[in-house]
């Protein structure tokens, strides 16, 4: 073989051996369907894949969070407005047994507070709604926020000489509850009337007169209720005046729900407390104790009073207010959340779609490629067979 057509024969050799190497690079890129299949493909890609995966991870990470969030706050935004429906019922039921149509019947009154504890029970199962075994009201604790065998009494109301409304009494007067309590037939209501003829208390509880009446003893006076009930007066009152307060379910909870993670380190706040939606605590509450307005309720029904009964169509009002108020404040948080995921689904599709264009082959591109490293494959085999054929016969010359 001559020097030239050596030298020819070789580099198309070396020629064809690269391009060899590049149609196995091409088949495996059309095999794997990424444009990557090492590292040493592509360092800089390589980097932005691994940013690209730890983004799309804390996204995901966080739509796993906002959507549980959003099923919690959703639920939240459900049971409130099934407890307002309870107060709309239990407003409904003041202004119809308080009304002329009744009479004054004791009977119809008396038969009328099982529907109104029928709405404190419903209230009860509202509040105490769980998702996945965590209360949704529950402050961010773990147990139920109302307990029924755990109580406390209300603020003390004062109806002066036995007429009008009510108001709140003294502060000095407070009912308490002993831990070791033997109460029964909850929730109490109390109603605790002054005559100053006999310096005795006349004492109601639930529309049963407990006998005999009672008189204070100690300084500040204090009446012995019964069963671990006390009611401290502070003062001795006026003739005729009349108080009034209710042994309701107490918080349970804890002071605040757990905050939702969003975009950027931003935080959204979680749902209400319990305290905050029956007991009127924080800057939205109104400090409205709507067990303690439903078991009042109930107790005028079954002292058959329709003046009593009256009386507490206002606070029975102002916690339904409580509850919408609350409710308003779901229905935003609600929005706030979903707005959320939406933007959380919408960054996952994105980083997804840039993540896959950085490692993905262009089939289409692969496959031209393909076809033109094939093709010039067979075009060199060509030319080296004619070299080596041409060598050969001027060997044979």
């Amino acid at each position: 073989m001559r020097v030239t057509s050596n030298l020819m024969f070789s580099n198309g050799m070396t020629a064809l051996q690269d391009k060899q190497q590049e149609l196995m690079a091409v088949q495996e890129k059309s095999l794997s369907g990424n444009e990557i299949n090492r590292p040493s493909d592509d360092p800089t890609s390589v980097y932005r894949h691994m940013l690209f995966s730890a983004d799309l991870s804390g996204v995901q990470s966080l739509m796993h969070t906002t959507e549980f969030a959003s099923q919690r706050i959703s639920l939240a935004d459900d049971q409130l407005g099934q407890m307002h429906e309870r107060m709309l019922e239990a407003q409904e039921l003041v202004m119809k047994m308080s009304g002329s149509s009744v009479g004054g019947q004791p009977e119809i009154l008396k038969a009328a507070s099982e529907e109104a504890e029928a709405i404190y029970q419903e209230l009860m199962t509202n509040i105490n709604t769980e998702l996945d075994e965590v209360p949704i009201f529950g402050g961010g604790r773990t147990r139920s926020p109302y307990n029924a065998d755990i109580v406390d009494a209300t603020a003390v109301r004062v109806q002066a000489n036995g007429e009008g409304s009510l108001s709140m009494a003294n502060t000095n007067i407070k009912a308490i509850v002993d831990e070791e309590n033997s109460l029964s037939d909850l929730p109490l209501s109390v109603k605790v009337s002054y005559q100053s003829s006999d310096d005795e208390y006349e004492v109601d509880i639930n529309g049963i007169k407990q006998e005999p009446n009672v008189v204070a003893t100690g300084n500040p006076a204090t009446l012995d209720l019964g069963n671990g009930l006390t009611l401290e007066m502070g003062a001795t009152p006026e003739n005729g005046d009349v108080f009034y307060f209710e042994v309701v379910a107490a918080y349970q909870g804890g002071t605040k729900d757990r905050e939702v993670q969003v975009l950027n380190g931003r935080t959204l706040p979680g749902n209400s407390t319990a305290e905050e939606i029956l007991e009127g605590s924080g800057s939205a509450g109104r400090g409205v104790n709507v067990l303690g307005a439903v078991a009042a309720l109930r107790g005028a029904l079954l002292r058959g009073d329709t003046t009593e009964v009256a009386v507490q169509l206002d606070r029975i009002q102002e916690g339904r207010a409580q509850i919408s108020d609350l409710q308003a404040i779901s229905g935003i948080r609600v929005t706030q959340v979903n707005a959320v995921n939406e933007t959380l689904a919408l960054n996952e599709s994105s980083i997804t779609e840039m993540k896959a264009t950085n490692v993905e082959a262009d089939l289409v591109e692969v496959l031209s490629k393909l076809e033109q490293t094939s093709q010039a494959m067979q075009v060199m085999t060509i030319t080296e067979r004619q070299v080596l054929n041409t060598s050969l016969i001027d060997f044979i010359r």
